[in-house]
């Protein structure tokens, strides 16, 4: 999952989701205009011009290596649930849903009023097709995420039923607001239709694409119906990958670009300038739920050693690297955000910035060599370089690693890497998704996982309450932060910008991870 970027377009992943909720009634999704200024006729011929740093390689939501991607997917294809401004699992095409047969079974309800835009019927057969092709399909990035269905039983036209392994599976509602919740045709699929490239009328979406240059562009145009009149306002949008921020700057000022979200100290200092009365343009500012943080292998090299990433976590000090951002990156010893349920109360990090412990933990451990790895040109490479001078002031010999921005992630997660400094740990809303990505999937940070298994198999349970699942995931958060499986250091903060007719960049779901559902815009007359 290479998704570091200027912008950190990734993540994943955030979801909120109640383990006993039933979520049931239409998505409130309208646009507010409260930072675009209230008035005035939306154009439905307008062409959104937007441009962000994330990667772009291709459309098939089951094959999406990059949390990054996904608002790029988000206008073609469907999910199941959504996320609004506020992190809340929201109905999508199903209207509601719940947990029955004491947790052994996901029901979910369907709209009935919906259709692909090649004229086949969303219905429960589409769901089916979708999840077993996401279990099934080689290459498929969403075995993962459904690894807790055991199967897929049809109802009725408008009712799914998905058994789950047993005492898990709580986290799924949430998890559908990603990719693992997006439907393709099943006629698409069938047909051997290019949903890499050319979807075409694949999708049930706002928006059709009709023109993917992989790394470059994606040219969507306005679906002729969609089911919910309140988005999908724009006649279409031009999504542009600008990874230079510059780039994206000078082109919001001269009117190339009329949207783009921009989060570098830099950045948010320029963006601070020029936003002014009389500008044309206007920002709204989100802190980031992502992280700015190490990850560590724990069962690799010299950081293998708990001494080792003792005397690391002690080396580096996270006002230092907020310094880097203008002090626009929040510092933080916590692995989850305050909205999060299962954050750690009234917590001592063990590890304080303390150059004479980390010197003393080095010599302790015999020396240590280590390389730090970053994915060039991002934010994280000045958080890096601070990173390796932090460890070479106490006794670690520590050498860098650039690596390509679409490198980075996939090549660590799948073990190239000992230590990276990365801007890419996005917690999602539901604990459980949070430690299946990082700590025990995905990611595998967790080098003993026994010590955290049997506590991340209980609270999975969608059984339980909140009030029970949150003291479970505190001993797993204190486990992490002990055994420096991760070392968070701060959280970033991020302005969209935008020319000051367009309505609704108050209103771009998950932008507080780097990611942008632009479902919502649209352009003033």
């Amino acid at each position: 999952m290479g998704f570091i970027n200027k912008t950190r377009e990734r993540v994943i992943a955030l979801m909120a989701i109640g383990a006993l909720a039933v979520m049931a009634g239409c998505s409130s999704n309208s646009p507010t205009d409260s930072s675009s200024g209230s008035g005035g006729e939306i154009d439905t011929s307008a062409v959104l011009k937007f441009a962000s740093a994330g990667p772009l390689r291709d459309l098939d939501p089951a094959l999406q290596t990059s949390y990054g991607a996904w608002g790029y997917l988000f206008l073609v294809w469907d999910r199941l649930t959504m996320l609004d401004k506020d992190d809340k699992v929201v109905p999508g095409l199903a209207k509601e849903w719940s947990f029955v047969e004491n947790g052994s079974v996901l029901e979910l309800k369907l709209r009935d009023d919906v259709k692909f835009h090649d004229g086949t019927p969303f219905d429960a057969e589409a769901v089916k097709v979708n999840i077993e092709r996401g279990k099934t399909l080689q290459g498929s990035t969403l075995k993962g995420d459904l690894a807790d269905i055991e199967s897929v039983e049809v109802v009725n036209a408008t009712t799914v039923r998905l058994k789950l392994v047993k005492g898990r599976g709580v986290q799924l509602p949430a998890s559908f607001t990603g990719t693992a919740g997006m439907m393709v045709s099943p006629k698409a699929i069938k047909d051997g239709v290019d949903i890499k490239n050319k979807p075409g009328t694949a999708g049930s979406g706002p928006y059709i694409a009709t023109e993917l240059v992989p790394q470059e562009k994606l040219v969507l145009k306005r679906a002729d119906s969609y089911w919910d009149p309140n988005v999908g306002r724009l006649g279409g949008i031009e999504l542009q990958r600008v990874p230079d921020a510059a780039a994206r700057l000078n082109g919001l000022q001269s009117g190339q670009i009329d949207l783009a979200p921009l989060s570098s100290a830099t950045e948010i200092a320029t963006v601070q300038k020029i936003v002014t009365p009389g500008s044309g343009l206007q920002k709204h500012e989100v802190k980031f739920k992502n992280l700015v943080g190490v990850y560590l292998r724990a069962n690799k090299g010299d950081v293998g050693k708990l001494e080792v990433r003792q005397a690391i976590a002690h080396a580096v000090d996270p006002a230092a690297i907020s310094a880097l951002f203008g002090g626009t990156c929040t510092p933080t010893r916590q692995l989850v955000p305050e909205t999060d349920p299962s954050r750690l109360p009234n917590y001592t990090y063990p590890y304080e910035f303390s150059v004479d412990k980390a010197k003393a933990l080095v010599q302790k451990a015999g020396g240590a060599k280590v390389t730090v790895t970053f994915a060039a040109g991002t934010n994280a490479e000045q958080p890096a370089n601070v990173v390796q001078a932090s460890l070479r002031a106490v006794g670690i010999d520590a050498t860098l690693n650039p690596v390509p921005n679409t490198e980075n992630e996939p090549r660590f997660i799948a073990g190239d890497f000992e230590l990276m400094v990365g801007t890419s740990w996005s917690p999602k809303a539901d604990p459980a998704a949070t430690v299946n990505t990082y700590l025990l999937n995905t990611y595998k940070l967790a080098a003993n996982p026994s010590l955290i298994e049997a506590k991340a198999a209980e609270a999975a349970n969608p059984m339980l309450s909140m009030d029970k699942r949150a003291p479970l995931y505190h001993d797993i958060w204190k486990t992490t932060l002990d055994q420096v499986w991760f070392l968070p250091l701060c959280n970033q903060t991020n302005a969209n910008v935008a020319k000051s007719n367009i309505v609704g960049i108050d209103n771009i779901p998950m932008s507080n991870i780097g990611i942008w559902d632009l479902r919502n815009i649209a352009v003033k007359k």
